[in-house]
């Protein structure tokens, strides 16, 4: 993250790279954050002081039947599903892909890291009983300042995977990624009002409603209300 302003006169952590094993020094306040090599632009996660070796970034992992792993190419047909779903889409700022799309979209995600400015960072859902694709997670960094890191954060699933407690499951798991995997400080979530579902996932995974905001963005054609929700790893590690 060299983009934060590093104070001087700050302790630093010393340690090497778990991939390219070259020396590797962040500030003490960067603990447990995924920061990206300056040797081998690989993302690390920042260890304990006195630890030798950083770690890897904690992908992939599961719940009880999901696994989260990065999007491959192979996942085209089962995201073709999702993101070229007209009425899946509806309330997202951006239109159905076709097949060309996705595939372009898949190679460009090969090459992005991590909080990156830009663009998203996304995370695959599989079915742990089976081989295929049902959603996703995307990760997108809105803030970073003053050592902390802010994220936003947003869970589709196929619509014939709905009403089954997948978006519940994906949505509470991506959260203790997020703040106990890359220690992060605040997460938040943007919704068109009108996807009442989207509302209360926000709601019920214990997220703060923090305001409503009128006719703030133009999709599709026409204005519509978002409302924002956010919640901060204090809260959420005080909840857990």
């Amino acid at each position: 993250m060299n983009q934060t302003s590093i104070p001087d006169e700050i302790t630093f952590v010393d340690f090497s790279c778990p991939h390219c094993g070259k020396p590797v020094s962040f500030p003490v306040q960067f603990v447990g954050r995924a920061e990206e090599c300056p040797t081998c632009s690989q993302i690390l996660v920042v260890p304990k002081p006195g630890e030798e070796v950083g770690a890897k970034l904690p992908i992939p992992f599961e719940t009880a039947r999901l696994r989260f792993r990065r999007l491959t190419p192979e996942d085209s047909s089962d995201l073709l599903e999702i993101v070229g779903d007209e009425e899946l889409v509806r309330y997202q700022d951006w239109y159905a892909m076709d097949e060309q799309a996705v595939q372009k979209w898949l190679v460009d995600d090969q090459k992005q890291q991590l909080f990156q400015p830009e663009p998203t960072f996304y995370l695959a859902l599989e079915l742990l009983a089976q081989p295929k694709v049902i959603g996703f997670v995307a990760l997108t960094l809105i803030e970073m300042g003053n050592f902390e890191v802010t994220v936003s954060m947003a869970v589709l699933i196929n619509h014939n995977c709905q009403r089954q407690g997948f978006g519940a499951e994906a949505f509470r798991e991506a959260m203790e990624f997020v703040f106990n995997g890359l220690n992060v400080r605040r997460l938040c979530c943007w919704c068109d009002s009108r996807n009442l579902a989207g509302v209360r996932l926000l709601e019920k995974s214990g997220l703060r409603h923090e305001g409503h905001f009128v006719k703030n963005k133009f999709m599709k054609g026409e204005w519509a209300d978002t409302v924002q929700f956010a919640l901060l790893q204090a809260e959420y590690c005080s909840a857990a």
